[in-house]
C-alpha cells in the first residue's frame, strides 16, 4: 500500500512537471484579462550586458504620481504625499526587478534570491509571506532550469491602481497589473504575459515602506493552492526536480 502511495505521488509530480513545461513554452497571452495599456516606449530602468550577443533588458513604465486620498474601512483617511507614493512605486519596482532577475540566465554576479527579503517586513506576517514566496519561486526556478526556459531577455510593465491606506495601522495596499515580454533559453520567440493581478500590502516601519504580502494567482500558485501544499511540500517538490537535473553518480 505504501509503495502504491509513493508511486502515485511521484506520478503526480511528473504530470505536474509536464503540464508546467507545456505551459512555459506557449506564447499565448495569459491570463485573458486585459489591463489598462501602458506605453511600451517608457525609458529603460537598466540594461545588463551579458555577452556581445546576449542581454537582459529591464524596462519599467514611468508613472506620474498624484496626490490621492486613501481611506480605511473605518473611515479614517490620509493623503499620501507625492514622495510617499513614489517610495511605494520604487519599492515594488525593485521587488519585481529582483523576481525577473531570479528567472534570468545567466545570473548577474552576486545576485541571490534571498535578497528579496531586504524589501519585506521583519514582522511575523512579512516573514511568513517571504518563506512561502521564496519556496514557490525556488520551485519555479528549478523547473525553468530543468526545461531550459529561464529568461534570456525580458521586459516588464507595471500598472498601479486602487491604492488604499489605513492611517491607524499605517498599512497600505495597492493593485498592480503585471505585463511582460520575454525570450528564453529554449526559444527566441517573444512570449507575452498580460494582466496578472498582484494585490500587494505594505506597512510603514520606522519611516520606510516594507512589503507585507503579495497575493497573485499565476499557474504555479493555482496548482499549489488547489493541492493544499505547505512550504515543506513545495520544498520536497524542489528536491524531486533537482534530482532530475543532477544525474546520479554511478561508481
Amino acid at each position: 500500500m505504501r509503495t502504491q502511495l509513493e508511486f502515485f505521488k511521484i506520478s503526480s509530480i511528473f504530470l505536474f512537471l509536464l503540464t508546467f513545461i507545456a505551459c512555459s513554452n506557449q506564447t499565448t497571452i495569459l491570463p485573458t484579462e486585459s489591463p489598462t495599456l501602458i506605453s511600451a516606449s517608457a525609458p529603460p530602468l537598466a540594461t545588463l550586458t551579458l555577452s556581445p550577443t546576449q542581454s537582459l533588458n529591464i524596462l519599467s513604465p514611468t508613472l506620474t504620481p498624484s496626490a490621492t486620498s486613501f481611506f480605511s474601512s473605518d473611515g479614517q483617511g490620509a493623503i499620501l504625499s507625492l514622495e510617499q507614493q513614489e517610495e511605494i512605486r520604487k519599492l515594488i519596482d525593485s521587488y519585481f526587478a529582483m523576481r525577473y532577475q531570479a528567472h534570468s540566465f545567466p545570473q548577474q554576479e552576486g545576485f541571490e534570491l534571498s535578497q528579496i527579503g531586504n524589501l519585506v517586513s521583519l514582522e511575523s506576517d512579512g516573514r511568513a509571506f517571504l518563506d512561502n514566496e521564496l519556496a514557490k519561486l525556488l520551485l519555479e526556478l528549478t523547473y525553468r532550469e530543468l526545461n531550459g526556459s529561464r529568461y534570456v531577455t525580458y521586459q516588464y510593465f507595471l500598472n498601479f491602481s486602487e491604492f488604499n491606506f489605513d492611517i491607524s495601522t499605517e498599512v497600505a495596499s495597492v493593485l498592480v497589473i503585471e505585463d511582460s515580454k520575454t525570450t528564453s533559453e529554449n526559444s527566441s520567440l517573444l512570449a507575452h504575459m498580460s494582466g496578472l493581478k498582484h494585490v500587494i500590502t505594505l506597512r510603514n516601519e520606522q519611516g520606510e515602506w516594507k512589503i507585507v504580502s503579495d497575493y497573485y494567482n499565476d499557474f504555479l500558485w493555482r496548482n499549489i493552492r488547489r493541492d493544499g501544499d505547505t512550504k515543506d511540500d513545495i520544498l520536497n517538490r524542489v528536491s524531486t526536480v533537482e534530482a532530475l537535473i543532477t544525474p546520479s553518480v554511478v561508481p
